[in-house]
């Protein structure tokens, strides 16, 4: 199981599961149900595609449930950065590149977010780039900057 593409199961998910783990006793299919709907990608076996495709549906999409969206969200942001937080608190400088890097690929995903939801934000973007002094963006025209793949575009 590829940890890159793990998201917590909903409520509705955990409950499919405990009913088949504990009341059918079926390990194996609570385990391939289990994977199903906490790791999108993962390939499921033909002989339960149809159950996995229906445990995956149990998950509502973004716009129908925008709070829990947002919940998982962060939560999985508190996940990544609670353990680095505690040693920078402890005083190991090294844990700071490491939160550094999550704050970039944060800015980049909300640049590109923002950009799909009609908000303009290249000044923003720009302003964070040359604050950083990120390659493309100095004393170029901003007709020849060159995109480093900040806001996606």
């Amino acid at each position: 199981m590829n940890t890159a593409t793990y998201v917590p199961p909903t409520r509705e998910q955990v409950d499919t599961i405990r009913r088949v783990l504990v009341h059918e006793r079926d390990i194996e299919r609570a385990a391939i149900l289990l994977a199903a709907a906490t790791c999108p990608s993962v390939k499921i076996p033909r002989l339960h595609a149809a159950e996995a495709a229906t445990i995956r549906a149990q998950r509502p999409p973004a716009h129908h449930d925008l709070p829990a969206a947002l919940l998982r969200i962060t939560r999985a942001i508190d996940t990544e950065t609670e353990g680095l937080y505690h040693h920078q608190d402890a005083g190991h400088p090294n844990a700071t590149p490491a939160l550094r890097a999550i704050a970039f690929r944060l800015l980049e995903l909300g640049f590109t977010i923002a950009e799909h939801a009609g908000l303009h934000i290249h000044d923003i973007e720009t302003a964070v780039a040359l604050v950083y002094d990120l390659p493309g963006y100095g004393d170029e025209a901003p007709q020849h900057r060159k995109d480093h793949g900040i806001s996606g575009k």
